[in-house]
């Protein structure tokens, strides 16, 4: 428990700050600045002074500047909103307004009297929404609400402006109270009595123990309760200890008085406690267990959004500005710099069985047309599914390739091709029945390493004989799928992985050595967060183990480590992986996250390894979660060209993960634009993704200048111009929550930004030209919005879905020019849009 004067720690440039959070024990404090806590869940008990009230759902109250309070659960959770003001920023307009008390409780009146508190409620709500979104000229929307609030007030609400005395606590009680508190918390986790704290305040007991109970609200041994059991709070989610050291640490006299308060406190024992809050936070040692906890605040924002109309801020309603024209020159003529299309180099699918679909194949073969990449990754290759590992009665091995071939030879004939993920375990070999998806996935080790490594080689072996040696070796072979990821894709430990790992390329490079083997396959969490990746290298360094390249994933989001402990709680408890997965919370990185993560990749192989080391992330996507709506829209589109261009020169392959919706993992989307990971959806419609592939495709191979939003390219006499609108999310959606998104609405999760207007000078460039104009916005190349617009029917007609067909593509304007040493162009490229030009000289 806490008693201090509370530093309120403002939003930047204003005199406010807003918090949502959720009080779990009780905090008791003061501050300069006048609060209003509105509760959008559940309910709180507080204490303003010497009254206590009780709030519930909606309830709204405003604390004065200086006023003691302090605020507790009750038996339910809860979620508030905290909207804390410097009232000093009211007093140039009316004097001592700083000065002024006003009773401002919304659940002392009836609901005939709750228009007033709905104004206050709809102020606090817009307050929130323009803080999170942080349009141009955000601050003044939210000053303009403060004003407005601060008039409301006056004019609906009693106020009185107390004497300089007339507070509850002078200035001698404040310090008096602060000194006793201090020695109180300072000396809780032995055994303290109030007549100790009385001789050494020089008190009468009877006096301190009143003065205790009327400036606190509570008497000195709730107090001094309160305190022990929040330090044991922090200590059973913060610690491996014992609950009986725990007690004895916090000044618990026995383990009966430990439990029986904790119980009467939060209605469950002390080791109940740490099970629901499971595991200790190991992975976050700087959390606090203070009254201001994280918490899913999706429900509450959407009874908070409840208060304003939010089609008043939909995106598509806000005014278009143009931004600063941003002039760039480029000499057609300056030396150029090679690309590496590391981009069309990995292209990536769900499973090797979904890969003998025709629906996929043509799909495939449409893509292959337009852009055209060089391998393809998936899971699944040795499934039970693909009917290659069996066992006859005798108890021999037999091996069936019938299907891995019918794979193989589609995706050889339209010219990619495998890059092989090694997994996963047939389940008559496998140690466990440990699976993952409902396609029933073995993710156990071998019960036996000699008959996994004899898989692998007849695998191997018979693809040389198909294929032959020329082919097979250009290759990748990749060993499991995030091993790293215990429990979910691999039901070992690390050092059983490191062993397979090993045991698995010898025996492949006793085929040959010219064979390409590596892995793991990590993912970037365990990149950036653990030792795995540092002791995989390492591994492979010491045992001159074979590591020909590293295989990484990237998303740019992570679940928080109690979600985590929570979501591996229910693994053990039997919840499914495909139905948890989706559940589980994602909270986003940093927009430079990818390009960041190569960065710490590269800094750990110059760290353990005396070489260069090809580096393939054979995942990657705008998120890692299936049925994130963000999927189906243009971010994605310019989340990928973005990314492409910022890595170039960084990794062998960049591998979107996935070119199709049709993908099992979870079972078939049901919606035609549900959220799947795929650039063409299940009915073969193009998003705005594939698109962005398909402008990639257009550059040139050589780059003569790039920017932080362009890029520019030639390819003999040809010019590519390449410029995009990227725009990130705003801090609710990067944070977890998704209130703010819908199935029909799905782009008022970004930051404001304006149009980006780029005009691009061509120095040096005369001769006739075709001039073609790419454009990717919303409006055009988004098969989503286009969806949308004709009513978001689901069951499509087969005229319907051809109808999207044709609005589904990028605009294209043409025209024809004889150019006279310069080019000039202006590009006003709308938020979440791109647009190319490509100068092509004719004959």
């Amino acid at each position: 428990m806490e008693y201090t004067y509370e530093v309120v720690r403002r939003e930047a440039g204003l005199p406010l700050k807003m918090i949502i959070h959720s009080v779990d024990g009780f905090q008791t404090h003061w501050h300069n600045e006048l609060e209003l806590l509105l509760v959008l869940d559940g309910s709180i008990d507080i204490r303003v002074g010497s009254k206590d009230y009780r709030l519930k759902e909606g309830d709204l109250i405003l604390v004065n500047p200086n006023e003691l309070h302090s605020t507790k659960k009750t038996g339910e959770d809860n979620i508030l909103l905290a909207a804390q003001i410097d009232p000093n920023f009211y007093n140039s307009c009316f004097a001592n307004f700083s000065s002024i008390n006003f009773d401002c409780k919304s659940f002392k009146h009836s609901e005939e009297e709750q228009g007033r508190f709905d104004t206050i409620r709809r102020y606090m709500a817009r307050m929130a929404w323009e803080l999170n979104k942080r349009a141009k000229g955000y601050r003044l929307q939210v000053r303009s609400y403060m004003n407005l609030l601060g008039v409301h007030l006056l004019n609906e609400f009693d106020y009185s402006i107390p004497e300089e005395q007339d507070g509850e606590l002078t200035d001698k009680d404040f310090m008096r109270l602060k000194r006793i508190i201090r020695y109180i918390d300072r000396n809780s986790n032995r055994k303290i009595t109030l007549d100790e704290v009385a001789e050494r305040e020089h008190f009468n007991y009877y006096y301190l123990s009143h003065f205790i109970k009327d400036k606190l609200g509570m008497s000195f041994q709730d107090y001094l309760r309160g305190k022990r059991l929040n330090d044991a709070l922090e200590m059973l989610v913060k610690t491996e200890k014992g609950i009986t050291e725990i007690a004895y640490e916090c000044g618990f006299p026995n383990m009966n008085s430990f439990n029986q308060s904790f119980r009467d406190t939060y209605g469950c024992t002390p080791g109940e406690y740490r099970e629901r809050h499971h595991g200790y936070s190991r992975f976050d040692d700087s959390k606090e267990v203070k009254g201001y906890l994280d918490v899913d605040r999706n429900t509450g924002l959407e009874k908070l959004f409840t208060y304003i109309e939010l089609d008043e801020y939909r995106p598509e309603d806000i005014s278009v500005n143009r931004g600063m024209i941003e002039s760039i020159y480029i000499d057609r003529a300056a030396r150029g710099k090679k690309t590496h299309s590391h981009w069309n180099n990995l292209i990536t699918f769900g499973r090797a069985r979904e890969g003998l679909g025709a629906n996929w194949q043509e799909q495939l073969k449409g893509m292959q047309k337009d852009i055209g990449f060089k391998y393809i990754r998936f899971h699944g290759i040795f499934n039970d599914e693909m009917m290659v590992y069996n066992t006859s009665p005798e108890g021999t091995v037999e091996y069936n390739w019938t299907y891995v071939d019918e794979l193989f030879d589609f995706l050889l004939s339209i010219g990619l091709k495998p890059f092989v993920e090694l997994g996963f375990m047939p389940s008559e070999l496998g140690r466990s029945d440990d699976t993952i998806f409902w396609w029933a996935g073995n993710i156990s080790p071998p019960k036996d390493m000699e008959q996994w490594t004899s898989l692998v080689t007849e695998f191997i072996r018979h693809c040389i004989n198909r294929y032959g040696m020329d082919e097979v070796k250009s290759w990748y072979f990749e060993v499991w799928n995030e091993p790293e990821l215990r429990y979910i894709f691999w039901a070992g430990t690390q050092e059983e992985y490191f062993e397979f790992y090993r045991a698995t390329v010898l025996a492949i490079k006793s085929i040959s050595r010219r064979l390409r083997v590596g892995g793991p396959s990590i993912t970037h969490g365990n990149i950036l967060g653990s030792s795995w990746l540092d002791e995989f290298l390492v591994f492979c360094r010491d045992g001159k183990v074979p590591l020909d390249f590293l295989s990484v994933h990237i998303y740019p989001e992570y679940t928080p480590s109690e979600d985590i402990d929570k979501a591996i709680m229910e693994i053990k408890n039997g919840i499914g992986i495909s139905e948890l997965l989706p559940r589980v919370r994602r909270v986003y990185y940093g927009m430079d996250h990818v390009s960041n993560t190569m960065e710490v990749i590269h800094e750990k192989i110059n760290t353990y390894l005396d070489r260069n080391l090809d580096v393939h992330v054979t995942e990657w996507n705008a998120s890692s979660q299936f049925g994130n709506l963000i999927h189906d829209t243009c971010y994605t589109a310019i989340y990928i060209i973005k990314n492409v261009l910022e890595s170039m020169g960084k990794v062998e392959s960049l591998g979107y993960w996935t070119f199709t919706d049709i993908f099992e993992e979870n079972k078939l989307g049901i919606s035609h634009f549900h959220g799947g990971f795929g650039l063409i959806n299940k009915d073969g419609l193009k998003k705005p993704s594939y698109y962005a592939y398909l402008l990639l495709s257009k550059l040139g191979d050589e780059i003569i200048e790039q920017g932080d939003d362009y890029i520019v390219t030639r390819s003999g006499d040809d010019i590519q111009i390449l410029g995009y609108n990227y725009i990130y999310f705003d801090n609710l959606f990067l944070s977890g929550e998704v209130s703010h998104i819908s199935h029909h609405d799905r782009y008022s999760i970004y930051e404001h930004k304006d149009t980006k207007v780029m005009e691009f000078n061509i120095e040096n460039i005369s001769g006739d030209y075709r001039i073609t104009n790419y454009k990717l916005n919303r409006e055009s190349g988004s098969t989503l919005d286009a969806w949308i617009d004709i009513g978001a029917p689901e069951n499509m007609s087969r005229e319907e879905i051809e109808y999207l067909q044709g609005k589904g593509h990028p605009d294209i304007m043409v025209e024809h020019g004889k150019l006279d040493g310069r080019y000039k162009v202006e590009c006003n490229i709308p938020v979440h849009g791109a647009e190319m030009i490509i100068l092509k000289r004719k004959l």
